[in-house]
């Protein structure tokens, strides 16, 4: 069974709501330190806010890129991510062309996915987000394997902005890993459960799930071991 820490760092934060202040992001700072979560996922324009308040703690500030259509010019998701590596963030989650999944433009796609690598280097998680609930399970199945030859550390099911992921979904993309990449799941509700979480650690092959509720999905785990513990 994950000990509570384990079970944090399964976890990134995400306070991603276009309304989100100053104050939101400092407050999810502090729940992400409190808790000892994997990341504090935020917009690009916070990246400096968070990684100035996550400095020194066991939490990596991370940024979102082309969010959350992933329809802007590749040059300008590429200027965006060389800026948020520049600014400390130890991983960066962005959003593919979808539009060009759809057509089967595939060197596109390899491109974006592959300069994303690059500028990322050894020092910042790549994060690829897929959008699934715009996919077919061939094209589910074509990205993963991109990404997995191209070394993109997490595949990433949706952003929340539009359908939630499925577990056929998630299935597929997890029959089409290879090498060192791992699957993270986002994009699901805001009532998100703890058991739900333990079911993808264990059974879907899942390594990171991104959330808004990550500070209280610990605590309750932390509660559940206390009450196991006290049978």
């Amino acid at each position: 069974m994950l000990s509570v820490n384990e079970f944090a760092k399964h976890l990134d934060l995400a306070y991603l709501a276009p309304n989100l202040q100053k104050k939101d992001i400092i407050e999810a700072c502090e729940i992400a330190k409190k808790y000892h979560v994997n990341a504090v996922n935020v917009n690009s324009c916070w990246a400096e806010l968070v990684v100035n308040e996550l400095k020194g703690t066991d939490v990596g500030p991370s940024a979102v890129i082309g969010f959350p259509y992933g329809a802007m010019s590749t040059k300008s998701k590429l200027y965006e991510l060389q800026e948020m590596v520049d600014l400390g963030c130890t991983a960066c989650d962005m959003v593919i062309n979808i539009g060009a999944v759809k057509d089967g433009d595939w060197e596109l796609v390899r491109h974006e996915v592959s300069e994303f690598v690059r500028i990322c280097g050894e020092n910042c998680d790549t994060k690829l987000i897929f959008e699934v609930g715009f996919l077919t399970d061939e094209e589910i199945a074509k990205l993963t394997q991109i990404c997995c030859e191209c070394g993109v550390t997490y595949v990433k099911t949706a952003t929340g902005s539009q359908a939630f992921p499925t577990e056929h979904q998630v299935r597929i993309m997890k029959e089409n890993l290879s090498g060192d990449t791992k699957i993270k799941v986002s994009g699901v509700p805001r009532t998100f459960t703890m058991s739900a979480a333990l079911y993808m650690f264990e059974h879907l092959g899942v390594s990171l799930c991104g959330t808004r509720s990550a500070g209280k999905l610990v605590q309750e785990y932390s509660d559940y071991l206390k009450e196991l513990e006290a049978k």
